[in-house]
């Protein structure tokens, strides 16, 4: 049926050339489409408020915009600049979180510093002070002082195409985990593991950017109860305990962010949360009975990940070790070395 030719002789290297111009010219395509992203993400950033002749901390900082109200709607974000002796800014904008509720300042601050003295630190924004008190310009309050974001990730997607793909995806997600293993490895349950509490960091040397979570407020000890929570963040078990008037005594489980992890990681790859324009009463009564549909996920190994995160039941809720050793981790950071090796031991057969 197939009358053979005259043999071909071909160098040994020529496929191996052939495939490595075609992977360099994939990374070259991908690395410009990535900048195009990422520009386009700077544009239509906004500026950096105007330096006002307000001060905070007894003059030590000098504040600049106008004092806008956290997601949550319990504290003050302002950016503001270190005061020189003579009264001018210095150094680059930070950001400064304002609050009554000393308290749960306070707590914030400490489970900052809980967790930086840990085995694993994680990938937090950087702070730079505590002032219980914020000094006679706002008698009464608390301050926190923090390294600047661009944008927290909720409203970083938009300007990116809508959602996040490919390489700040996976950066993303293993920014997450790396955060949620640094808390866990503390004892802390994050309770309010969600795409505004995480923020997005420009290096200003090489204009890459990096993930960088916040707001550890809610943070609470394993096996304590909650303070707070978010409804778009907390998992069924505890939506039904809400309902029935038991949520005081509602016992925190590392698994409880597992959960959130995974409507993280759903909203992150689609552009969408589950329960997006859905009110915050509406939601707690949906939750108990809610059952996850993750075929909007594009990448399918993550959608096997994201499904596991949402398992129904707690116990059955992947393990943050388990986690960090799903496929979808394989080849981070461009080799097949698994980035949490180094804190959980490598792969088994």
């Amino acid at each position: 049926r197939y009358r053979l030719g005259t043999p071909l002789t071909l160098p040994s290297s020529a496929a191996s050339v052939d495939v490595n111009e075609a992977k360099n010219k994939f990374n070259q395509q991908k690395e410009e489409r990535r900048q195009q992203i990422l520009a386009r993400a700077r544009t239509s950033s906004e500026s950096i408020p105007e330096i006002t002749d307000q001060t905070l901390g007894n003059g030590r900082y000098i504040l600049a915009g106008k004092a806008i109200p956290s997601v949550n709607g319990r504290s003050l974000i302002q950016t503001a600049y270190r005061s020189t002796p003579l009264g001018t800014a210095t150094g680059e904008p930070l950001i400064i979180k304002i609050s009554g509720n000393n308290e749960a300042m306070k707590r914030e601050y400490d489970n900052y510093q809980r967790v930086s003295g840990g085995l694993k630190k994680g990938q937090f924004i950087r702070r730079k002070e505590f002032l219980l008190n914020a000094g006679n310009e706002m008698p009464g309050m608390s301050a926190l002082v923090m390294q600047r974001g661009v944008d927290d990730v909720k409203a970083f997607m938009p300007k990116v195409g809508g959602k996040l793909e490919g390489p700040l995806l996976l950066d993303c997600a293993v920014t997450a985990l790396r955060c949620m293993e640094a808390l866990h490895g503390v004892r802390l349950v994050w309770n309010d593991l969600k795409t505004e509490n995480f923020v997005v960091v420009e290096d200003e040397r090489t204009g890459d950017i990096s993930f960088r979570g916040i707001d550890l407020e809610s943070c609470m000890p394993v096996k304590s109860n909650p303070v707070d929570f978010t409804p778009e963040a907390c998992p069924p078990e505890f939506a039904k305990s809400f309902m029935t008037g038991e949520a005081e005594s509602f016992s925190l489980e590392y698994n409880y962010d597992v959960w959130s992890y995974g409507m993280f990681l759903y909203e992150i790859s689609t552009g969408r949360g589950f329960f997006d324009g859905v009110s915050a009463e509406q939601i707690t009564k949906k939750l108990p009975t809610f059952e996850p549909l993750v075929e909007n996920v594009p990448d399918p190994t993550l959608a096997d990940l994201i499904s596991k995160c949402l398992s129904i039941t707690p116990r059955d809720r992947p393990s943050l070790a388990r986690i960090s050793k799903h496929p979808y981790f394989d080849g981070y950071a461009g080799n097949s070395k698994n980035p949490f090796d180094f804190l959980f031991g490598g792969k088994s057969s």
